[in-house]
């Protein structure tokens, strides 16, 4: 059990949170997701002030990851590829700096925090596979001003930390069977915490269904851009060896890599070639759903009240495209990538939900024992409130990720004509014949296809 000092501190807290309009802080995000995604579908990029106020959160610590990221897809849906940089830089410092490096201390506060509170009220940290996209976007930015020195850069970084992240997985999972031995010998995890755990996995079993969660974590479109790049910059042998990385993951990509392996051993013939790189849709997110258990709080068996974060699909929109004829290709489904990395961290998150839940009741326990007569009822009802309106799951993500990642290729004639399943032609226009290209287009249900062409 809690020290009884320090359920009263913690308590405090929580009072002092709570009438502070700390606990609103819940409320607050959901809204944010929701600003995001609406200024993602029909940005005004006229409005300087918007991407401006968002840059003003992120350099007041507010949350900065979650801003940084989201404000970066818009800017880049805008076609600032200056500021949408400015935000992904700090956002990668963010990562490098506050997450990456936490001292000890500050991981041991955030615990605690998440433990009495909620991981809502801390800085979101993100997931891994928004760190890579991080680095393709940024990619993608230095492309398109043309500088091509430091878009080399950023996919080398996007490519070290897709090997970075198939390390951190494998001992994320050892670390989590650790943690779950550890939680055995812990005199909260009882009988009854252990049914309750496994009535938690229970739900989760159909929820997983409709994804390919894959063994081991990768993102094929960061390595389809880092190989696309390469070729575009010359460096043939290093082009042939990622899309191999492709086939070895993909292998209905075998095909693909075969043309492109030609592609690049004819560019001595003088051949030029138009590149393709389609994100279609919206990527699953994160929602919430409740489940009543029956845990020990204050040794008696309550049934409380639990969040817990499940993942959503949205929509595709136009789900392929033609390049001059040839039909592209799905190389990487977002989807999945986020399922396989939810997956990994689901057994934690049960865990922590679990262990927090009785340690809430603890601190409410605290006060009722505490504080005598009517008005020990009355902190006792409120603090139970403000307990159960805290007990949120943190359902934040890089909300304007794409569903879906397709590809295409074809010899560069001088010209190039997009068009959708139906035949409706969404983008057309000239490459210089000596020139290779890449054209990047997002497109989302409801809003207009945005197009960028990068040449080099």
């Amino acid at each position: 059990m809690l020290k009884h000092g320090f359920k009263l501190c913690a308590l405090s807290a929580v009072i002092a949170l709570g009438f502070s309009g700390c606990a609103n802080l819940t409320l607050g995000t959901a809204k944010t997701q929701v600003d995001f995604n609406q200024e993602f579908l029909k940005p005004d990029c006229a409005n300087e002030n918007y991407l401006q106020a968002q840059m003003e959160q992120v350099n007041k610590n507010n949350d900065p990851i979650f801003v940084a990221i989201n404000a970066g897809s818009i800017a880049r849906s805008c076609g600032d590829f200056n500021k949408s940089n400015e935000f992904f830089d700090l956002a990668e410092s963010k990562y490098k700096y506050d997450v990456d490096l936490e001292s000890i201390g500050k991981k041991g506060a955030k615990l605690a925090t998440s433990l009495v509170l909620s991981d809502t009220f801390n800085d979101y940290d993100g997931n891994m596979y928004e760190r890579i996209m991080v680095n393709v976007y940024k990619g993608f930015n230095f492309m398109s001003l043309g500088d091509y020195e430091n878009a080399r850069v950023e996919f080398n970084r996007a490519a070290l930390r897709q090997e970075i992240a198939k390390e951190y997985f494998k001992q994320e999972i050892a670390k989590e069977k650790k943690e779950q031995e550890k939680a055995k010998k812990d005199p909260n995890y009882t009988k009854e915490v252990q049914n309750g755990i496994k009535e938690i996995k229970s739900e989760y079993e159909h929820l997983f269904d409709g994804y390919n969660v894959a063994k081991e974590f990768t993102n094929p479109y960061a390595s389809y851009a880092q190989a696309v790049f390469s070729f575009m910059d010359k460096d043939y042998a290093k082009a042939i060896d990622k899309f191999k990385e492709i086939s070895a993951i993909n292998k209905k990509a075998v095909p693909f890599e075969k043309n492109f392996s030609k592609a690049a051993n004819s560019v001595k013939g003088g051949k030029n070639y138009i590149f393709l790189a389609f994100e279609d849709g919206l990527g699953s997110k994160k929602d919430e759903f409740k489940l009543t258990i029956p845990l020990p709080i204050n040794d008696k068996i309550t049934a409380t009240s639990l969040t817990f974060p499940k993942i959503v699909k949205r929509d595709a929109s136009l789900k392929t495209l033609s390049l001059n004829g040839v039909k592209s290709f799905e190389i990487a489904n977002f989807d999945d990538i986020f399922a396989t990395e939810f997956k990994i961290e689901l057994p934690g998150i049960i865990l922590k939900s679990v262990m927090s839940s009785v340690a809430k009741g603890a601190v409410a326990g605290a006060v009722a024992n505490n504080t005598s007569g009517i008005g020990g009822d009355l902190v006792s009802l409120g603090v139970g409130a403000l307990l159960s309106a805290i007990n949120k799951t943190d359902t934040r993500s890089w909300l304007t990720l794409p569903k879906t990642a397709s590809i295409a290729m074809v010899e560069n004639k001088g010209s190039y004509s997009i068009k959708d399943s139906s035949g409706k032609e969404i983008a057309k226009g000239k490459v210089k014949k000596g020139k290779n290209a890449l054209i990047w287009v997002r497109s989302v249900a409801g809003a207009e296809p945005q197009v960028v062409v990068m040449e080099k």
